[in-house]
């Protein structure tokens, strides 16, 4: 599904700031793998995202997409199937539009420029379908303006957005950080719901050792650009939150 062959990437080449953070990088993720990133600040989590997002390029290596070279290819271009979630719930939707026009506006990213927004019955309906399963009554309200909503509306709102087309791949960057602990239990069952339902491939950077134990199938944890554990969980591997608070000691 995603394959990221030799990946060196340095930031601030030549200054007294210089950082390698990814150095011959290797990773393969599999379809319908649901990952989890871990690891302490300056890891390269963020940066490992970054570069499937498509928002920095890597100094040497190749990325593929389904075996389609994507190495070179623009953030913009790769949103047709890859879709990002970020902490911040102002990042990613428009707060002075509509619920209904941000919808629209998600949608049209994998269509040819020149074409007008409009709004048609049926996207309205289609969209009103995709906001009933929050079971928050949004669908009700789709002319409010985005911004007036709560930041894990918002969130709830910006997963289901990010699957509108030919969405594959889902990058979650710490999409419950600036959020309350109830709020953040219901975006983080949301995000896993739809990434079950939709068969999505999706890797989560996160600080929060419940969600490593409670999502995902694997937990990846880097450590100064290297991969310090690649955890595939199974019956027979038990993950609890000993074993994880033991990984940062090491």
């Amino acid at each position: 599904m995603i394959k990221l062959s030799s990946i060196s990437k340095t930031f601030g080449k030549g200054s007294p700031n210089e950082a390698a953070i990814f150095d011959q990088f290797n990773y393969d993720i599999k379809k319908n793998d649901f990952i989890v990133v871990i690891g302490s600040n300056g890891s390269g989590k963020s940066t490992l995202l970054n570069l499937l997002g498509g928002t920095i390029k890597p100094d040497n290596g190749k990325i593929y997409l389904d075996e389609m070279e994507i190495t070179a290819l623009d953030e913009h271009k790769r949103s047709r199937w890859i879709a990002r979630i970020f902490q911040n719930p102002l990042a990613g939707t428009a707060p002075e539009l509509s619920i209904l026009e941000n919808f629209r506006l998600a949608s049209l990213r994998t269509e040819k420029k020149g074409l007008r927004i409009g709004i048609g019955e049926k996207f309205k309906t289609i969209v009103k379908e995709k906001i009933s399963v929050l079971g928050l009554g949004l669908e009700n309200k789709l002319s409010r303006p985005m911004g007036s909503l709560s930041g894990g509306q918002r969130q709830s709102l910006a997963l289901l957005m990010a699957i509108m087309d030919d969405t594959r791949l889902l990058l979650l960057d710490e999409p419950t950080a600036a959020l309350d602990p109830k709020t953040s239990l219901i975006v983080m069952q949301l995000a896993e719901k739809v990434i079950k339902e939709f068969e999505l491939t999706a890797l989560l950077v996160t600080h929060n050792f419940k969600d490593v134990i409670n999502y995902g199938n694997r937990v990846l944890q880097l450590k100064e650009g290297r991969i310090e554990r690649d955890f595939r969980k199974a019956p027979e591997h038990e993950l609890n939150m000993k074993a994880v608070f033991e990984w940062f000691g090491e």
